[in-house]
């Protein structure tokens, strides 16, 4: 298995996590690949066209795209506790939560990517949407913290737990935590985790 693979990359970083924990990391060879919106990166291009990471090539020559589906393709590797359940309840249960916290982790790159520009030229508008989105995703995610000791630690938590790490990355003067305390307490445990030390973001710029 090959990775098209980014240390700052939070959906990279969702890939190596749910690796870590099912004990899939060490068959991975991970190739460092930079993608950004503004120009094309042909070592990324040659197997797949959307130019996007986290790619991964299999050994049969498929190429899986997106995060999520490198995570289910992995998923179906080991023979431990299932990163994402099968279908049923539990299941849409955990989409639930990992659409909120993927979706929370898109609004934050689009906010960035405003945020990196020049002040005269941001989308003033679209930031303030991304900021008023975020802030609910958060409410939103402290009153589901409040259950997760009661839930399987699956990909939801996963990708929540990034996100938060992601906030911290590239907005760190956002106090999350003041108003989210569930959500703190939670963080700190995540933070514990093996596979989350192992895979913590680096700014390689």
């Amino acid at each position: 298995m090959k990775l098209h693979w980014s240390p700052r990359s939070p959906f990279v970083r969702k890939v190596m996590i749910v690796a870590h924990e099912t004990g899939l990391a060490n068959h991975i060879e991970r190739i460092r690949s930079v993608a950004v919106r503004t120009r094309v990166n042909p070592d990324i291009i040659e197997d797949s066209p959307v130019g996007r990471i986290p790619v991964m090539a299999l050994e049969d020559g498929t190429v899986l795209t997106g995060s999520f589906a490198i995570c289910d393709y992995l998923d179906s590797r080991h023979e431990r506790r299932k990163m994402i359940p099968p279908p049923g309840p539990a299941r849409w249960r955990e989409l639930e939560l990992h659409g909120i916290a993927d979706g929370m982790l898109d609004l934050l790159i689009v906010w960035r990517g405003e945020f990196m520009k020049p002040e005269e030229h941001r989308n003033e508008p679209l930031c303030g949407s991304c900021a008023a989105r975020v802030r609910h995703c958060l409410t939103w995610l402290d009153r589901r913290a409040g259950g997760f000791d009661s839930e399987d630690y699956a990909i939801g938590q996963i990708t929540t737990g990034i996100a938060l790490d992601y906030l911290d990355f590239r907005f760190p003067d956002i106090d999350w935590r003041g108003t989210n305390p569930r959500l703190r307490e939670w963080h700190r445990a995540f933070c514990e985790r093996p596979s989350s030390i192992a895979t913590e973001i680096v700014n390689d710029e």
